[in-house]
Parts: structure tokens; C-alpha cells; sequence
């Protein structure tokens, strides 16, 4: 069974996602994992200190987790083309 430890240094937070690329507040993560999980529709993500995402950017799909490589501190920036929204959460692991 795969167990996955939520950072509790950081609470996990969720947005709504539409067709504005929009910005999460800056995650702290120590072991420089996080978990991404997007549901009602796909998200589009990007990086850095102070990303813009577009529709190039790495897709997630509707309903699906992903895991990420992250440097702590910065900020995740979402987008979602196409009409309508989704949601996005966004969980530091341990």
C-alpha cells in the first residue's frame, strides 16, 4: 500500500480554477515534494516566484494527482482553458 505524509508545517489549500492564470500563496515544503490534485475539470500549472501559467504549461487532467519536484517557497500558478472551472489543492508532503 503507497502512504503518502502530508507536511503538517503547511496546510493544504485549495482555488478555484478558470480561464485566468492565478497564483497559490508561496509553499513551504521541506522535503521538496508536493502533491497536486485537480478535480471537475483540467488545470494547467507552472512554477517559480512568480509564475503566469498558460495552456503550454504542464497539464494535469481532470480528476488526477500528481506529484511535483518543488522548491520551497515559491508559488504555483494554475489556469484553466476551455470554459467553465475547476478545482486545484495543493499539499506538501513529507
Amino acid at each position: 500500500m503507497d502512504i503518502t505524509k502530508i507536511d503538517t508545517d503547511f496546510t493544504p489549500v485549495s482555488y478555484t480554477v478558470n480561464g485566468t492564470s492565478a497564483q497559490s500563496t508561496a509553499i513551504t515544503t521541506g522535503s521538496g515534494i508536493i502533491r497536486i490534485a485537480v478535480r471537475g475539470g483540467h488545470a494547467h500549472v507552472k512554477f517559480g516566484s512568480n509564475p503566469v501559467a498558460t495552456d503550454d504549461d504542464i497539464l494535469i487532467p481532470e480528476n488526477h494527482v500528481e506529484f511535483f519536484s518543488f522548491k520551497s517557497g515559491e508559488l504555483v500558478a494554475f489556469i484553466h482553458v476551455g470554459g467553465g472551472s475547476a478545482e486545484i489543492n495543493i499539499s506538501a508532503v513529507d
